[in-house]
């Protein structure tokens, strides 16, 4: 199955239907302000990349990653509805690791049973080749004032070396903690 990722250098370049499904997809305390991502096109921050996700030149869905050091880490990604169940999505997630080089593809799931899609979530990962760091405590921090930190759980397509000393560089740089 071919997937092409579409980065993204201006922000107008985005299909409406994107933005909608990044409110969509996650909730408040899981999203970033959608200005903070435009700013971040913009201003072509060198560690973001937004990708639009294209099947035979139709518009499937997103993923935005970041380049960090020692990792490659996957903040949000979510495929229209239209278009789940159909391989889609582990093809990304394939594609997204072949595009890793050496480095580990990292990111962040509810822990299990934390919502109706949370185990199902989960699986799909491993599936795709991810392991769980399951014993490893994690909270990501909250985006903006107010809002309150969620508890999750990491997720890696190879081992990390020290999940602490990744999850500070996570923190430091991505949630501005």
């Amino acid at each position: 199955m071919e997937i092409k990722l579409e980065k993204i250098n201006h922000s107008t370049d985005i299909p409406l239907e994107i933005k909608d499904l990044y409110h969509a997809a996650f909730p408040d305390e899981e999203r970033r302000d959608w200005s903070d991502i435009i700013r971040r096109i913009e201003t072509g921050d060198p560690l973001f990349d937004f990708y639009v996700l294209q099947h035979n030149s139709e518009t499937i869905g997103f993923i935005t990653l970041w380049n960090l050091p020692g990792a490659l880490y996957c903040e949000h990604f979510a495929t229209l509805h239209r278009c789940r169940n159909k391989g889609f999505g582990a093809a990304v997630i394939q594609e997204v690791i072949n595009m890793t080089g050496n480095r580990p593809l990292v990111l962040e799931v509810e822990l299990p049973g934390a919502s109706e899609f949370a185990d199902s979530r989960i699986s799909f990962y491993e599936r795709c080749g991810l392991t769980s760091l399951d014993d490893f405590p994690y909270w990501q921090p909250p985006y903006r004032q107010g809002l309150p930190e969620v508890p999750m759980m990491l997720m890696s397509s190879k081992p990390l070396p020290d999940p602490t000393a990744f999850a500070m560089i996570l923190h430091t740089i991505v949630y501005n903690q």
